[in-house]
């Protein structure tokens, strides 16, 4: 499906949505982009710049409703959308059809429940930790350092202590998501 380009008084009310001062507008556009950029290239897909653009895209044609509704931090709403749109992906990439029917659907049930899997573990943790682990894994090269430094000073912590308590965040996550997938794949 093609889309219009998103007008740039669209745009603009989006940069107004993501901060009142254009500069820092403009920086978390462009981390968030980032962000939903990686988002759909840990996923294997082979296109992840198009599919942050067309994630964008779709939030900016609900822009009004968000400035109206939208209560949260707006990284997490193009978080939403980019699931939309990766199950939509694989949905396009489906296995072809030389294969069983049942086997077609294998991946989407498996990656759809590895997403739910997620939103689970991730509503488990403690507020903090998930604010940590979100924020830490936040930008890319040199950025993500300075980043992690500034998050290790707000915490109070040192570098090193903040790398451990990821760690034990991310193990906590993956023994629950190792579970739930578990239990998924049992019924």
């Amino acid at each position: 499906m093609t889309r219009k380009p998103p007008s740039q008084e669209a745009f603009d009310k989006l940069l107004g949505w993501l901060d009142p001062d254009r500069e820092q507008a403009g920086r978390k556009y462009q981390k968030i982009q980032i962000r939903l950029t990686d988002i759909f290239s840990c996923h294997g897909c082979t296109e992840p710049e198009s599919l942050a653009d067309e994630t964008i895209d779709r939030v900016i044609e609900k822009i009004d409703w968000l400035i109206e509704n939208y209560v949260g931090d707006p990284i997490r709403y193009f978080c939403g959308v980019a699931r939309n749109v990766l199950r939509e992906y694989w949905k396009r990439r489906r296995v072809p059809d030389e294969f069983p029917d049942e086997q077609k659907n294998e991946p989407d049930e498996e990656n759809d429940r590895r997403f739910d899997c997620l939103d689970k573990c991730m509503a488990e943790l403690l507020p903090r930790n998930r604010s940590m682990i979100l924020d830490y894994y936040e930008d890319q090269g040199k950025a993500k350092i300075v980043h992690r430094k500034q998050l290790a000073e707000n915490t109070g912590i040192s570098l090193p202590a903040l790398r451990l308590r990821v760690f034990h965040i991310r193990t906590q996550l993956a023994k629950c998501m190792q579970e739930c997938v578990n239990q998924g794949s049992e019924r």
